[in-house]
């Protein structure tokens, strides 16, 4: 699976461009705030259909622009494709081959992209959201189906919430219990999705890491869970039962807090580096090389699955790295069978050897 070239108009500070990027490795070079970002922002979005910058649509088009626009050929199971996606204030519309693509799942078709971003680092030292994003975004890209799974579930939380926002005295006990039961079996389907996707990462990242870090670096990873059984301990159904029970005994509490305080929703991703928690242990380079590795680690397993590597964007990668780890990286991007997009404002001289390579300047790429 690789780009061919993408048209971009009006993405952010890119006027109009065609970037035809090679088959390898691709290095993106320029100064800060010059759209080395953007680029790659514009690759991630004609995949997922969503930013990993922004939630607002409105961000993406550049000033004074009513509308970005991107063109993409792509090869993909040995057949060529056509992706297109225009996007406005509030309004994004895709097609591919001529036809209208009506969700990210119909895109991950054509096109799969394994994206670190400057931000996902972080995701190790803030709250549990960030990492559960980062679980569900793969999940989503194993297998596209699942965003109707994560939209059920999102849409059933907000029905049970509402529902608590009206008070014990006010809420239907009958509608109550339906939608908990339906939360509940949509929450034990997220917990097995979830750890599937986990135990693809956690089956692969320490071999992945270990050359990163230059040495061993012990890492644990694992899915935290108040409310749900250990795993193999209950089949699904009993996982349900188990859910529902847990919010059926806390409604009125739930009911004074204004929100859901059991299900999958609430869960964690932890990780553990050297024996200790990363959350407020590990240095930023510890976690640049963490999720380096994890995202090396999703470009596996989704290769595996769908016989072709995805293309792999590392934005920023080699920011917060010493020049030994840097050169790690850049060999482990060599190495890498697919196509890979990595940016930066320096790079190590051998990252340049055998790479495609382009430098940003003002929203432009110039291939040199």
């Amino acid at each position: 699976m690789r780009i061919l070239s993408i048209e971009i108009s009006a993405f952010r500070n890119i006027a109009r461009q065609v970037v035809e990027p090679g088959p390898g490795l691709n290095v993106v070079l320029g100064s800060n705030g010059q759209g080395k970002t953007n680029l790659v922002e514009a690759i991630a979005f004609a995949s997922w259909l969503r930013s990993f910058r922004t939630s607002r649509t409105s961000d993406l088009v550049a000033s004074g622009g009513e509308a970005a626009h991107l063109a993409l050929a792509v090869e993909s199971g040995g057949a060529r494709r056509h992706l297109e996606v225009s996007i406005a204030a509030g309004v994004r519309r895709a097609s591919l081959d001529g036809s209208p693509v009506r969700s990210a799942r119909d895109a991950l078709s054509a096109l799969v992209v394994a994206c670190l971003s400057p931000d996902d680092p972080a995701v190790l030292e803030g709250g549990p959201d960030g990492r559960r994003a980062l679980l569900d975004r793969f999940a989503v890209l194993l297998d596209p189906p699942r965003t109707a799974l994560l939209s059920r579930h999102s849409r059933l939380l907000r029905e049970r919430n509402a529902l608590l926002r009206s008070g014990p005295e006010a809420w239907d006990e009958a509608q109550m219990d339906a939608t908990e039961e339906a939360l509940a079996a949509a929450g034990a389907e997220l917990l097995a999705v979830r750890r599937a996707a986990l135990a693809e990462v956690v089956a692969r990242l320490p071999a992945i890491l270990a050359p990163l870090a230059g040495g061993p670096m012990p890492v644990s990873i694992r899915y935290a869970s108040r409310w749900a059984p250990r795993e193999g301990t209950a089949a699904p159904a009993g996982t349900a039962a188990q859910l529902r029970a847990a919010m059926r005994e806390v409604r009125v509490r739930d009911s004074a807090l204004g929100y859901t305080s059991r299900g999958a929703h609430a869960d964690d991703v932890e990780f553990e580096l050297l024996g200790l928690a990363a959350k407020g242990h590990a240095s930023r380079g510890q976690r640049k090389l963490v999720m380096l590795a994890w995202k090396a680690a999703e470009a596996a397993a989704l290769a595996e699955t769908r016989g072709e590597a995805p293309v792999l964007v590392l934005d920023d990668a080699l920011a917060d790295l010493d020049a030994d780890r840097q050169e790690a990286v850049v060999a482990f991007l060599h190495a890498h069978e697919g196509q890979s997009f990595v940016t930066g404002a320096i790079v190590p001289g051998q990252a340049i050897v055998g790479a495609t390579v382009f430098r940003a300047s003002a929203g432009a790429f110039e291939r040199v």
